[in-house]
């Protein structure tokens, strides 16, 4: 069976998730060498590594439970996923851009895409149970 999309980019949000922990072990284990490049907060960039990881997680569990969920549903919450773990990596290095209101932009823009997708994913396994229970 051909994987959905909606999984494909769960599993890689879950590989990234994986691959920058080495990010946050440079951050962690040399803050000398993280700040020449740049990084003004490991926290963000743990953050960072973590959100991949649990949303990358989330996204693959609602894809395998809930296959063939609607597109638009299924489009928010992969392109939620995704930025809403995304946002955390420019504060690792700008920690104060969060007071620009393009990024408060891109933030609210990314909650409401998450919001949409899993509440979205609630609502069809409901729809779909119910449908099943006659």
């Amino acid at each position: 069976m051909r994987p959905s999309l909606l999984l494909a980019s769960g599993l890689t949000e879950l590989a990234a998730g994986a691959l920058t922990g080495w990010v946050y072990t440079f951050a962690r284990t040399q803050p000398e060498r993280a700040k020449a490049v740049g990084i003004e907060s490991t926290a963000r960039i743990r953050q960072w590594h973590l959100d991949l990881a649990m949303l990358g997680t989330a996204t693959v569990a609602c894809a395998t439970a809930v296959p063939d969920a609607p597109r638009p549903v299924t489009a928010a919450l992969g392109v939620g996923a995704w930025t809403n773990a995304m946002l955390f990596l420019p504060l690792a290095f700008k920690p104060d851009i969060d007071q620009a209101r393009a990024f408060q932009s891109a933030a609210a823009a990314s909650f409401l895409a998450t919001s949409v997708g899993f509440t979205g994913m609630a609502a069809t396994a409901w729809a779909r149970r119910r449908s099943r229970a006659g």
